[in-house]
């Protein structure tokens, strides 16, 4: 009995872990069964936090339909809103994949070839290597094989329009031959856009709008940061304060209206699935073809290698660009994707067209990894494939790029040449330093240093060595090599903007000071210089100098007294008076000083 009972206590005191595993598992397979992507929003939860994302709009399209969308976290983290599934974000390059489609739809209504060149199409196109500018197509332009690097700070922060910045492409250096190297560039894609705008009669925005939003019933989709603020649900910019992986603090919208075709779109998780859908459906929407097949398989047919590294540690085994997207073979499954940044937001749009899957993944972070992460972790989820910690492995990749950055600035520091000063006052680098292409720069004095603007751009200045300054400007850190000319005169500026091709140059200048033509009227008159009579004159209201044998040069007032020949740099003229009366005109050239006596 003793025997007996003892057993009896085993039995009773096993049977109770027992039942309340088995009632636990049945829990568990009752809340699967109300919400089968449980499991998927417990990871995204927890990526968002590790990744400090305030917000995350997911929408899974598979089969045609629309599965699942939800938002996650917050479109305003200070006010704790959360994010819906009809909240909008910028998708920023995502937008590139609306413009390869708008050039499509030109070449299937025979407006266009892809494969003729593009001036034929816009005879003002140029760029500077020329046989390039010749021979590019529609399809070079589409695919990153221009030979151009980015060129990104001539764009970003300016206030150019649209037209303006296609007019100045042909003064960007290239670093590579044409059709040599694949390299991002969204000038092109700018160019894409401008070019749906000229042989449609359309802006670009009014042609997708009609084209493609229309059609798929994206009515709150929008091409501008101004005009998504104007909606009820939106989600708010932000960045890292100082650097990645620091303290989050809410940022600015950029309006990128000019670079438009290369990434301003605004859009929900609702409406990007419809999107997503009709691309796996071929170019179908609800029995309407809204491009043909031929010009859809178009889109994803391999242009340019991007990378010809494997990468098997992400299970990613070539890496290939269509038009406006990336082709490659994730873990054997066929995947089109673009992720999208810009100032506040980070996206990715992936499509599976063999297993008639689409992912989107919209974030209201700058520069952040969470949408790959996502995007993986979900079609894993999906495809079936063996399990991979995308989260912890992201992460730990972002890690160790940050001490890779820590030790690329270690070297740069290690190369300063410390205790050094600035050969001039801080006062002679103050000014505005123009470059046809990239824009101006402005020094201002600031206390016992400098600041600045580059374009719109504010920027912090300090000291590097000798007469460079490093300027930092959105996060980025440049140097600044002031030039002084033969007489002395900080009257130039180098900067390295872009990897590859040579600092690039900004000109000092002087906007000059407003005069009337009474103003002027004291300068007029007749000088002798030797036996050479110096004329100086009015005409309309500015005043020009004549040298004999020589062309009128239109001159700028700079100060009182003071002109800048608006031709001629280093050249100016400095008259000089007496008791109210001017007597004498002095030529300040490079080659020296010379001075010319007022007749009468």
């Amino acid at each position: 009995m003793k025997n007996n009972f003892l057993l009896l206590l085993l039995l009773c005191t096993i049977s109770l872990p027992l039942g309340l595993q088995a009632q636990k598992k049945a829990a568990a397979a009752a809340a699967l069964a109300s919400n089968p992507y449980q499991d998927i929003e417990t990871y995204i939860e927890k990526a968002r936090n590790d990744w400090q994302v305030p917000g995350v709009g997911l929408a899974v399209v598979r089969n045609g339909k629309i599965i699942y969308a939800k938002g996650f976290g917050f479109k305003d983290l200070e006010q704790k809103t959360p994010v819906s599934p009809n909240t909008q974000f910028a998708i920023g390059s995502c937008s590139k994949a609306f413009t390869a489609f708008d050039v499509c739809l030109l070449a299937q209504d025979g407006k266009l070839s892809l494969s003729k060149p593009l001036v034929e199409y816009l005879p003002d196109f140029k760029l500077q290597d020329e046989y390039a500018g010749e021979k590019l197509t529609p399809i070079d332009m589409l695919s990153h094989v221009s030979g151009l690097p980015r060129h990104d700070f001539a764009w970003y922060g300016s206030a150019r329009t649209r037209e303006e910045l296609y007019k100045s492409i042909h003064l960007f250096e290239p670093t590579f031959s044409f059709r040599q190297q694949w390299q991002y560039n969204n000038f092109m894609f700018m160019t894409a856009g401008y070019l749906v705008e000229r042989l449609s009669g359309q802006k670009w925005e009014e042609f997708t709008r009609s084209k493609i939003l229309n059609p798929l019933g994206m009515k709150e989709t929008n091409f501008s940061v101004v005009d998504m603020q104007k909606g009820k649900d939106y989600a708010l910019p932000y960045g890292w304060e100082d650097k990645p992986m620091g303290k989050v603090k809410k940022l600015e919208f950029r309006n990128i209206d000019a670079m438009g075709p290369a990434g301003s779109i605004n859009s929900s998780p609702n409406e990007m699935a419809k999107w997503v859908t009709m691309l796996l459906r071929q170019g179908k929407n609800e029995g309407q073809a809204l491009i043909s097949p031929e010009m859809h398989k178009e889109l994803f047919l391999p242009r340019s290698i991007v990378s010809t590294a494997l990468d098997s540690s992400y299970y990613t085994f070539y890496n290939l660009y269509g038009m406006g997207w990336f082709i490659t073979d994730y873990r054997g499954h066929l995947r089109n994707e673009h992720g999208g940044n810009i100032d506040g937001f980070s996206a990715s749009v992936a499509l599976y067209p063999r297993d008639s899957l689409g992912i989107v993944v919209l974030t209201n972070m700058n520069g952040t990894g969470l949408p790959g992460v996502i995007r993986n972790y979900v079609a894993d989820k999906l495809l079936g494939l063996p399990k991979v910690d995308w989260n912890e492995k992201q992460l730990s990749t972002l890690k160790k790029a940050l001490i890779t950055l820590e030790q690329v600035a270690q070297k740069e520091d290690d190369s300063r040449k410390k205790d050094t000063k600035p050969s001039h006052p801080l006062s002679d680098y103050v000014g505005k330093y123009k470059n046809e292409a990239y824009g101006t720069f402005e020094l201002k004095p600031s206390g016992d240093t400098l600041d600045g603007q580059f374009n719109t751009l504010p920027l912090k200045i300090s000291h590097y060595h000798y007469d460079v300054f490093t300027a930092e400007v959105e996060a980025t850190k440049v140097n600044l090599a002031l030039l002084s000319n033969l007489k002395g005169e900080i009257d130039a500026m180098e900067v390295e903007l872009e990897a590859g091709v040579k600092p690039i140059r900004f000109e000092r200048f002087n906007e000059g000071i407003k005069t009337s033509k009474s103003d002027l009227e004291k300068y007029v008159g007749e000088y002798e210089l030797m036996d050479a009579k110096i004329k100086v004159f009015i005409r309309g209201e500015t005043l020009f100098v004549n040298v004999p044998g020589q062309p009128d040069y239109e001159l700028l007032a700079t100060d009182d007294l003071k002109f800048d020949f608006k031709a001629l740099k280093g050249y100016h003229i400095i008259f000089g008076a007496e008791g109210g009366k001017v007597k004498t005109l002095t030529f300040d050239q490079p080659n020296g000083k010379f001075t010319a006596n007022k007749k009468g």
